[in-house]
């Protein structure tokens, strides 16, 4: 049975953009309309799940209250309700939501290295049933709780992995839930990767390849401080339960540091970050992932590995000169000097890497064969006439400059509505940017959270 996975959220370090746009101006707008006023004082991650005619939308309110919407197609009004979770300053505590086979939403949020924030519906797509839930599987383990995210199988089996424990310091926990009892059960014995209580694995994935295995990669981090990442590594499975390295060999579980299927052996300190090392495949499917770190003369570049016939090989793509992103500490990172995306693969025989270099967004255009880069092209974050909107929160600041820094927009996609494969929707609000999950002097206005439809243009 395939496992079909849910638009990426982000995870990891807490700033969550969409996955950039292959042109600018392939969009035209259907119709906008203002959703609510939403949180602004600093960046957290809302979600947006569209399900055949079922949609969702889940975010703090201006009061900092997790907020539900829902409405049963397009000319159906929305539904609010709020539960009872209230969000302060961690950019970590993003919002997570899916439906299982039954129509029944889980919603989680509002949790890093926190006890369990889980809420579930009594009754299918009826967000005023959303009751809380206090333990899904292992209270212990569920005292330490952070980064959920659900993935669903085509059969409509939901599945959910989630982080126990802390930066540095923490295993990956997969679990399967069942309909009938309304029971969450652990997919695997233990974990699925340990720590060792020395370090723990940002992943990425699983990914469902063209192989039809599921891969995933990740980078291993010693203690709090985002400088002490390193080692990027790769499994895959058949089956989400039995593991192995690129080159065929069994892992047994857990995967522990040592059992490590190295792709890149960058130190601590080496200018690699969770969150920035993605994963995509080639037309010979092959995994590549796309990664950063200093080179030889400390400069931040972007680099590609590929497992070829017996080994994995680096490749250097940028040379950027005089650029370093120095980064370190704890808590959330208030900007990402460089954004990386998946990997593409173009049918023109070309890789294409989606990379923000400060704020501008790229496309690397790499030869397939070689992985030498070809060309740069300017790239796109979102469709630009989402930013429209931009100016309307500048009438809530009533221009009170001494507030500090400059609202940031922020967008998440959904798909529209079945049988609607040419239109999108996306959400966009404002904020400032993370804090080192710091409280700040003051508390911006709300922004208003904007819901765009658009349609692909037609010639």
């Amino acid at each position: 049975m395939k496992l079909s996975f849910l638009p990426a959220k982000g995870l990891l370090l807490a700033l969550f953009v969409v996955v950039p746009l292959q042109a600018s101006d392939n969009y035209e707008l259907v119709n906008r309309q203002a959703i609510d006023r939403v949180w602004s004082g600093n960046y957290v991650g809302f979600d947006f799940l569209t399900r055949g005619s079922h949609q969702y939308i889940a975010y703090y309110d201006a009061n900092r209250q997790l907020t539900v919407m829902y409405r049963g197609g397009e000319r159906d009004p929305f539904r609010h309700y709020k539960v009872d979770s209230w969000y302060a300053w961690d950019s970590h505590n993003y919002i997570t939501m899916e439906l299982d086979a039954d129509g029944h939403l889980h919603l989680l949020g509002n949790m890093h290295a926190d006890r369990l924030e889980y809420f579930r519906t009594r009754h299918a797509h009826d967000i005023r049933s959303l009751e809380r839930i206090r333990v899904m599987e292992n209270e212990k383990l569920e005292s330490a709780f952070t980064y959920p995210r659900f993935l669903k199988r085509d059969n409509g089996e939901l599945i959910l992995k989630y982080r126990s424990g802390g930066s540095g310091d923490g295993s990956e926990i997969y679990l399967v839930y069942d309909p009938q009892e309304k029971a969450w059960s652990r997919m695997h014995e233990g974990s699925l990767i340990d720590g060792q209580g020395l370090m723990n694995a940002y992943v990425e994935g699983p990914l469902l390849g063209p192989d039809g295995r599921f891969h995933m990669a990740w980078i291993w981090r010693d203690t709090p401080d985002a400088s002490t990442n390193h080692d990027i590594s790769y499994a895959r499975s058949d089956d989400l339960i039995n593991w192995e390295d690129s080159s065929g060999k069994p892992i047994s579980l857990p995967i522990t540091y040592d059992k490590s299927d190295v792709v890149d052996p960058v130190p601590s300190g080496g200018g690699a970050i969770n969150g920035n090392n993605k994963l995509g495949f080639d037309s010979k499917d092959r995994p590549v992932i796309a990664f950063h770190k200093y080179d030889e003369n400390g400069n931040t570049q972007v680099y590609i590995s590929r497992r070829e016939a017996t080994a994995w090989i680096t490749r250097k793509v940028t040379d950027w000169k005089g650029f370093r992103w120095s980064f370190g500490g704890t808590g959330s990172l208030s900007s990402f000097d460089v954004r990386i995306r998946k990997p593409e693969q173009l049918a023109n025989g070309k890789i294409k890497i989606p990379v923000k270099k400060l704020d501008q967004w790229y496309d690397l255009l790499l030869d397939e064969d070689s992985l030498e880069l070809i060309e740069t092209q300017a790239g796109y974050a979102y469709p630009p006439l989402i930013s429209e909107v931009a100016s309307s929160d500048a009438v809530l600041l009533n221009g009170q400059d001494s507030y500090g820094p400059d609202l940031i927009l922020k967008t998440l996609s959904s798909q529209a509505f079945e049988d609607a494969e040419d239109e999108v929707f996306y959400l966009s609000w404002e904020s400032q940017a993370p804090f080192r999950g710091q409280a700040r002097d003051h508390i911006l206005p709300p922004s208003i959270l904007y819901l765009h439809h658009l349609k692909k243009k037609t010639d």
